[in-house]
């Protein structure tokens, strides 16, 4: 999502008091993450809110009195001097509202966000009525197996050799991070279930440690993921092991070599009209 003006930003205060006011004004309310969110609060949750009008028409959006009255006072005079004429005449909604996502997140009962920049690129559980901004990236999904594989060593790999860098930080895109990235084409539906499994386990460990600690992902991670006796480590490990399983990689190949032939391997049966397994998608047939 792109809002491309602070005006839609209230506080939790005004929130709050505007629901009472109007219990409906809930409906367009939500909770904005950010990649800073993500990596620095327990379990990544938001603390700034925006009022999202979707794609509502005017007459629809005047009915919220309240955030109707904000946003008109303080958005549109910022947008009324607005080149281009979309965002003038639509002053009450955002510059992007990305319809796909929103209907790609409808059904789940959560997603896997991910932020754009930021030293290890976890993804964490995101809830889906979030409103997900344009410097973090929803998956949608709800399956641990799918989270497994962006958790794992091999993709951190990938990212890293694909991704561009902001000091000590990776910038981690859709469509050179992960659209790019190949997943097993032939995992044994076992395999999937213990990776389900060890993925289950790491997640409650993180989420215990966040939660206890009250810090954020990055702050745990920067304090033991390089220690090989911490638990956070072993834990990683044994997701990793079971994600080169899945891949079926031997343990003298050279990963990013094995990743970049069956990103080939993918892509021309992509060309060619033949099944491949999506990322987030039944194979297509």
């Amino acid at each position: 999502m792109q809002p491309n003006d602070k005006g839609f930003i209230v506080t939790e205060r005004e929130v709050k008091q505007w629901i009472k006011a109007d219990p409906k004004n809930q409906d367009v309310l939500k909770l904005f993450s950010t990649g800073a969110n993500l990596a620095q609060n327990p379990q990544g949750k938001p603390e700034r809110w925006i009022i999202d009008f979707d794609n509502r028409s005017l007459e629809e959006v005047s009915d919220y009195q309240l955030p109707f009255d904000h946003v008109k006072k303080y958005v549109k005079p910022q947008r009324e001097s607005n080149r281009e004429a979309v965002m003038r005449e639509k002053w009450w909604r955002f510059k992007r509202t990305n319809e796909a996502m929103r209907k790609a997140l409808a059904t789940l009962p959560f997603c896997f966000a991910v932020p754009e920049t930021s030293k290890w690129s976890i993804f964490l559980i995101s809830d889906c009525n979030y409103l997900h901004g344009n410097s973090c990236y929803p998956v949608a999904s709800d399956d641990f197996y799918v989270l497994g594989i962006l958790t794992s060593n091999l993709h951190r790999q990938w990212v890293k050799a694909q991704s561009s860098t902001l000091k000590a930080d990776t910038r981690y895109t859709h469509n050179t991070c992960f659209e790019t990235f190949p997943f097993p084409q032939n995992c044994p539906e076992k395999t999937k279930t213990e990776i389900r499994a060890a993925m289950q386990v790491l997640h409650d460990y993180r989420t215990e440690y966040m939660e206890c600690k009250q810090c954020g992902i990055t702050q745990l991670y920067n304090q033991f993921f390089d220690e090989p006796a911490s638990q956070l480590a072993k834990l990683h490990a044994q997701l990793d092991q079971l994600v080169c399983k899945a891949y079926d990689i031997k343990t003298n190949q050279d990963p990013l070599k094995f990743l970049l032939e069956l990103n080939f391997e993918v892509a021309q049966r992509e060309t060619e009209g033949l099944p491949v397994v999506a990322p987030c998608l039944p194979p297509v047939v």
